[in-house]
């Protein structure tokens, strides 16, 4: 038979005020987390979307249009080509599996009361309020830059993967706190379960002494 949930308060024994705090704080992590995965599936789902448009649909016009702008073309091509992790589009595939990584090991990390699990979700989240917010920013930019033969699309994929890297440095904020109030929680309840322990062990020893 299964064991009580570590976010419930398990018995009369324990504080309900430290087990209200980890239900809490660990629940935040959970929903935050699973939050950044969404937005990194998102993410995925823009990048290959943008590159089954790109070379379905953009590549083979041109190739019917026998565009030949090649001093265009060369200017722009990593730019606008998808498998370029230097193009705007194409650095979000990198950034998904990144940003998912991470998500997993922060659930794992507090349905497991892994710390160290849960103490790399906060540095990566920590690390992510500045350069998703760079992203962002950048994104932003590239929306605003049209040239000669850019692909119809781009600027349509741009703005979404915009709003969705947004989303996601508000999440790395909430994330930071949450995880650290997890950590600490983690911790404590780490402590309280050492502390348990070595009581029972002491009483088992006491009564082995004095039957």
């Amino acid at each position: 038979m299964p064991g009580p949930s570590r976010f419930e308060v398990s018995g009369p024994g324990k504080s309900s005020g430290g087990a209200l705090r980890v239900m809490r704080s660990g629940g935040g992590v959970l929903c935050i987390a699973a939050a950044q995965l969404l937005v990194g599936l998102c993410l995925l789902g823009l990048y290959e979307g943008y590159k089954a448009y790109y070379f379905n649909k953009y590549i083979a016009q041109l190739q019917v249009e026998q565009w030949n702008s090649t001093s265009v073309n060369m200017r722009v091509g990593n730019y606008e080509n998808p498998m370029d992790p230097r193009s705007p589009m194409g650095f979000t595939f990198y950034l998904a599996i990144i940003n998912n990584i991470f998500s997993i090991a922060g659930l794992a990390g507090v349905l497991n009361a892994q710390r160290e699990l849960v103490i790399a979700f906060f540095a990566y989240n920590a690390a992510q309020m500045v350069f998703s917010f760079h992203f962002f920013v950048d994104m932003v930019t590239d929306t605003g830059i049209n040239y000669s033969g850019e692909p119809p699309m781009l600027t349509a994929y741009e703005k979404a993967s915009a709003a969705f890297l947004f989303f996601n440095f508000i999440l790395s904020v909430a994330a930071t706190v949450s995880a650290m109030r997890a950590v600490d929680e983690i911790r404590s309840k780490q402590r309280e379960e050492y502390n348990r322990l070595t009581v029972l062990s002491d009483t088992l020893a006491f009564e082995a002494d004095h039957p």
